[in-house]
């Protein structure tokens, strides 16, 4: 299929998604009241989830960076926030392009193998699933209610998430180990391709596998959950502050454990290809917050809406200054989009 086709295709359905989701969050809702509910919130308490967001993509850059340090080390930090938040700005606009274009703007800004920055990316993306593994375990301290009787596929998605999660890691890092059993299959794949492609798909997937070398480094392990843990606390913190705006800990009784309910289950519609995850970011939030905790289905509704919105919008406009400010044009980031396209074709299925 032709690639701007198979694109074209992507996003018209990650589209209908988009609006599917909406429809099921907000069919039925009373807009007179939802909007009265909007009004007479106090926006600042929505405004405060900012501060804790952009530190969470802080700590983020800095995880990054010690991914990041056996492919160049002594990389500057600006240019690690400055990749980072170019990419959520994107995916705010085309889902989950941020993430191939994350590694196109830092190869730019430090010279480096994108193909080999990719490979941090998938890594990242792996330790994200696995944290949030971490707080499905967890929900029972903090929600003792009717967890799976609400949610019964919950538990099921976790299993499957744990599996393919661990199973791919597993497979990356075999095969970064074992680099002569990656020359023979690269060999046998590429037979009947010319020589110059065949070195070139040889060179991308040593590129890209080289991100898993952090794993030879056992001193940064400490560092890197301690900054996955803190970033999930930033993200709870995040969700917790705009309980306050609509009235929610005084009314049902919400505090940082619900808060933890929430981000926890919100992220599984986070995953889900859609710009900005509008639509299933909506979709989980209300359901947590009206199925487990009783929410006022508008109050709720107003939750989800301002919470998205002022996360979108903070996020896109960092990522556009830094992506004017950096000269990441168009072209070139639809460039490098198609580059590590290639290197990861038939390699990994691409996770948000």
């Amino acid at each position: 299929m032709n690639p701007r086709l198979k694109s074209t295709l992507q996003f018209v359905a990650s589209i209908l998604v988009m609006f599917g989701f909406l429809y099921f969050s907000f069919r039925g809702t009373d807009f007179a009241r939802l909007w009265e509910i909007l009004e007479r919130a106090n926006y600042w308490w929505v405004i405060m989830l900012l501060p804790p967001l952009l530190l969470s993509h802080a700590i983020r850059a800095w995880r990054w960076e010690y991914m990041m340090r056996p492919i160049k080390k002594n990389m500057r930090y600006r240019n690690l926030w400055s990749a980072l938040m170019i990419g959520y700005m994107l995916n705010n606009i085309l889902p989950k392009v941020g993430e191939v274009v994350r590694p196109y703007a830092i190869g730019k800004l430090e010279k480096v193998s994108r193909s080999s920055a990719f490979g941090t990316v998938i890594v990242e993306r792996i330790f994200d699933i696995m944290s949030f593994m971490l707080f499905i375990a967890l929900l029972p301290l903090v929600y003792r209610g009717p967890l799976n009787q609400t949610f019964p596929w919950l538990e099921e998605v976790s299993i499957w998430l744990s599996v393919l999660t661990l199973g791919s890691f597993a497979f990356f890092v075999v095969m970064m180990l074992r680099r002569e059993m990656v020359i023979r299959i690269l060999g046998y794949l590429t037979k009947r391709a010319s020589p110059a492609r065949a070195v070139r798909i040889e060179k991308i997937v040593h590129s890209f596998l080289d991100g898993f070398l952090f794993v030879k480094d056992t001193g940064s392990y400490v560092m890197i959950i301690v900054l996955t843990l803190v970033i999930w606390f930033l993200y709870v913190v995040m969700m917790w502050l705009p309980f306050y705006a609509f009235d929610m800990p005084a009314q049902y009784g919400l505090g940082l454990g619900a808060a933890q309910v929430v981000q926890t289950i919100s992220s599984i519609g986070i995953v889900i290809p859609t710009p900005g995850a509008t639509g299933p970011y909506h979709y989980f939030v209300i359901q947590t917050l009206t199925k487990l905790y009783g929410v006022d289905g508008e109050v709720a509704k107003s939750y989800a809406a301002a919470t998205h919105a002022i996360a979108v919008i903070g996020t896109t406009l960092v990522g556009l200054y830094y992506f004017l400010r950096d000269k990441i044009h168009i072209g070139e980031a639809q460039g490098g989009t198609a580059d590590a396209a290639v290197s990861t074709a038939g390699v990994t299925p691409e996770q948000g």
